[in-house]
């Protein structure tokens, strides 16, 4: 049985919203390396042991931005079983790029300079939504006879993620003006293709 939040634990966990919350605000403006501890904990009006009571440096954020991303993006993906396992792929694939590409290029840059330069690869991030979703996706290629299982969902999935992140360095490495929806889709949907039976 789940232990019963006290007042005292909601409180705390709405301040650890409050400043995640702040801090997204403050990337999303100024981009990640300029924003500072202090900055946050300002705007914010905590102090910074609060902050410190919560995370340990400013990557802790980083993860948590991250994870909350990948927790939104997974509510984006819908698995219809009516669907074929190509359409439920590229819709997700879709859904994924025009989440990306609401945030903008700015904030893109940053973020993915960021999770570089903090080797965000080895963290958890939530990034298990995502590959949950895909193999949902294989298994049902598999089970309808559409795909057959040329390299195994993890290989997959690596695949994908490589793909994935190359769009988005690329796109981040150019000039606003590149539509990332379709680059992404132009790189993104053939790999699906793999899977397929010849």
């Amino acid at each position: 049985m789940e232990k019963k939040l006290t007042s005292r634990d909601l409180q705390a966990l709405e301040t650890e919203k409050k400043v995640t919350d702040m801090a997204m605000k403050l990337v999303r403006e100024y981009g990640y390396d300029k924003v500072t501890i202090s900055q946050i904990c300002d705007a914010c009006g905590v102090a910074k042991g609060t902050f410190y009571s919560y995370f340990s440096s400013k990557k802790d954020i980083l993860i948590k931005m991250t994870s909350r991303f990948n927790k939104e993006l997974s509510q984006l993906f819908i698995f219809d079983e009516s669907l074929s396992a190509v359409t439920l792929y590229q819709n997700m694939v879709t859904s994924y790029l025009n989440y990306v590409n609401k945030d903008g290029h700015a904030f893109t840059k940053s973020y993915i300079k960021a999770m570089i330069d903090e080797e965000l690869a080895t963290e958890n991030v939530s990034l298990e939504l995502q590959k949950n979703f895909i193999d949902k996706v294989i298994l049902k290629g598999l089970k309808d006879g559409d795909f057959q299982l040329n390299m195994t969902c993890d290989d997959f999935f690596a695949l994908f993620s490589a793909t994935l992140m190359g769009i988005l360095t690329q796109w981040c490495m150019s000039k606003e003006e590149e539509k990332l929806i379709d680059m992404g889709q132009r790189a993104l949907f053939p790999i699906i293709n793999l899977m397929k039976k010849p």
